[in-house]
């Protein structure tokens, strides 16, 4: 069973996974609602706007205490996508995104509300099915970070250069076929997910590697496989 702090890195990884399928599909950017508060300032006013570098942190899952105005804008945003008048947008693009975009809403057709964003961000509502991400790459996704943040405590540590150190790992994990390497490299080095496939392998490697270099970080659970 995963512990609370586990279960919120979760949750904060789907929500971030489910805010970016949402853009997505509305082929926004980062930056297109912002823009939008910008054209429109009567229609969503420029403190509620969702700012691109919030939207992208929001995404990445690296905002690990929102402030309530972070879902009061996101209420704003989607509610505003409810409406048929969606404001006088002179750039041709910016107004093709806006006009074609589509809220989020309930079954029953109501928007999603700031409420509703809160809850989605803790794990106690998920998003309409066909923009939901699936479990297994949410699962992958935290753990990766998890392993990531690890990796990172222990490289301090323990001094060494963080190539040296992935080679370490990477000696622990044995003869892996060529795209197994790679990707553990990249979730080391450049923070992407690991493939739901080889995060057993990358855990294994990590926690063997950090129990010889630096035993205190090892995470309860890594102790009580030991045992």
């Amino acid at each position: 069973m995963q512990s609370l702090p586990h279960q919120l890195d979760a949750a904060r990884v789907q929500f971030g996974k489910f805010l970016r399928n949402w853009r997505k599909s509305n082929d926004w950017s980062v930056t297109t609602a912002q823009d939008w508060a910008k054209a429109c300032p009567a229609l969503i006013p420029w403190a509620l706007r969702v700012a691109g570098g919030q939207w992208g942190n929001l995404e990445n899952g690296k905002v690990m205490q929102p402030q309530p105005s972070t879902f009061l804008q996101l209420g704003v945003l989607n509610e505003c996508l409810a409406q048929k008048e969606r404001g006088t947008i002179r750039d041709k693009l910016l107004r093709e995104r806006v006009q074609q975009a589509r809220p989020v809403l309930h079954g029953d057709g109501r928007p999603w509300g700031a409420e509703d964003w809160f809850a989605c961000y803790i794990g106690k509502l998920e998003g309409p099915a066909d923009l939901w991400p699936r479990q297994e790459e949410i699962d992958a996704e935290a753990e990766t970070k998890r392993l990531r943040s690890l990796f990172d405590a222990a490289v301090e540590r323990s001094g060494l250069r963080p190539v040296s150190a992935a080679m370490q790992v990477l000696r622990l994990a044995g003869d892996l076929p060529m795209e197994q390497v790679v990707a553990i490299e990249n979730a080391l080095f450049a923070g992407e997910r690991l493939p739901t496939s080889t995060v057993a392998t990358a855990r294994m490697a990590l926690h063997s590697w950090v129990g010889e270099v630096a035993g205190d970080l090892l995470p309860a659970e890594a102790e009580a496989e030991k045992g």
